[in-house]
């Protein structure tokens, strides 16, 4: 399977040097090979040893065809894990820069990166174009799944399906039954996935990297919640959130994290941007999967866990991306409402999310009394099936409903 990106025409226009970026297993690779007409193509070694399709080079063989294809002849260079490469290299880029004829090509994935490139002190700051590839958007894999799957299940499957490693598993097992395949793969191929993406850092680093993920996870949404988790685990010598906000900064650089605001007041709340990763590291923390195999009642009761926060989430992230709002959330005293879509920080959408088999009068009671908390344009419920809710059509003529046939339209 397939999955077009919307990045990938973008990416072939540009004309100035490029940094592709992001977290490990996001396609950057395979967007930038088929995306973009180049005439080398470098791949950097864990030890540093250089290779293209003619085989490997050294240091200095490759330093002389960089310098024929970007300043003697306008060629398009592509150099994948070029972190790896020594730091004279970065001088070595800034040194021909205002020379440069061709095009180059930078892609990279670990958290050494955003170290080294987006310091303020880096040789390289403003001499490229940056383009983060994040997992897949929603809209993405909705387009990607058959017209006629059954709605529930086909926002559940597109929703996990955003983790681009799940691909290759699903394609051919598109059906209900493949949310459990997918919880049971992550138990090996996120732990691989993160180690990847922290192996070239320092142990102690690692680790309190990993730490912010699974205390995301775990609903410790906030900087200092993060850091009493942090603290508690002896990864922190103190409980203070100023000690994470960098490590914050760079997952959220490397679209790991994503930060969104709390509507009203002076704080962020921080999420995961792939479902599948947050849903294994809750699953970690409750059930160890990491170390051994889980049985059907687990997998299913990690999944019931999961999926209505996960549904919330990804429907508020959508819309706002859509309307061109601002996503935030909002909370008080009385009342929790599941996403606030804000212009110029004033809110025009008000959304409530309800991911059960079945409606119940309270819950339908319930979100009108939440929505009619905000003055806003539009009051949005979002349920499986706007069916389904045909039996509160009186009750619910004050605000719209909405499934994924909508997001889809």
């Amino acid at each position: 399977m397939i999955i077009e990106r919307k990045a990938a025409p973008k990416l072939k226009a540009l004309k100035a040097w490029t940094l592709v970026f992001g977290r490990r297993k996001t396609g950057k690779t395979f967007m930038v090979r088929n995306s973009v007409l180049w005439d080398r193509y470098f791949f950097v070694r864990r030890d540093r040893t250089i290779s293209d399709d003619q085989g490997t080079l050294n240091y200095e063989t490759f330093i002389e065809a960089l310098r024929n294809g970007l300043i003697e002849n306008k060629r398009t260079i592509v150099i994948d894990e070029f972190h790896r490469l020594p730091e004279s290299f970065f001088d070595y880029l800034h040194q021909i820069s205002p020379d440069r004829k061709g095009r180059l090509i930078l892609i990279s994935s670990t958290l050494s990166l955003a170290k080294k490139f987006f310091s303020s002190k880096s040789p390289l700051l403003g001499l490229f174009a940056e383009m983060l590839i994040p997992i897949f958007s929603l809209n993405e894999t909705l387009a990607a799944l058959p017209k006629n799957f059954p709605l529930k299940d086909k926002l559940e499957l597109a929703v996990l399906m955003r983790e681009p490693l799940t691909i290759q598993l699903l394609e051919n097992n598109l059906s209900k039954e493949s949310l459990s395949e997918l919880v049971q793969f992550s138990r090996k191929a996120i732990p691989s996935l993160i180690g990847e993406t922290f192996s070239e850092e320092e142990r102690t680093l690692s680790a309190i990297y990993e730490g912010i993920l699974r205390a995301v996870a775990t609903g410790k949404v906030i900087s200092g919640e993060i850091s009493s988790y942090l603290f508690s685990r002896k990864l922190l010598e103190k409980d203070n959130p100023s000690l994470i906000q960098q490590h914050l900064l760079t997952l959220i650089e490397l679209g790991i994290l994503r930060r969104i605001i709390v509507f009203d007041q002076r704080k962020f709340i921080y999420k995961h941007t792939s479902p599948l990763v947050k849903m294994f590291y809750l699953a970690d923390e409750k059930y160890t999967i990491g170390e051994r195999e889980l049985n059907p009642n687990e997998l299913q009761e990690i999944i019931s866990m999961n999926l209505p926060i996960i549904i919330e989430d990804n429907v508020r992230e959508f819309l706002s991306q859509k309307l061109g709002l601002t996503e935030s959330v909002a909370e008080g005293s009385d009342y929790e409402v599941d996403g606030l879509l804000l212009k110029f920080k004033k809110p025009e959408v008000a959304l409530e999310v309800k991911w059960k088999k079945s409606l119940k009068r309270e819950d339908i009671e319930k979100a009108i009394k939440n929505l009619g908390k905000f003055n806003v344009k539009r009051k949005i419920l979002f349920v499986p099936d706007k069916n389904s809710s045909l039996s509160f059509k009186e009750e619910l003529k004050s605000i719209e409903v909405m499934d994924v046939n909508d997001l889809e339209k």
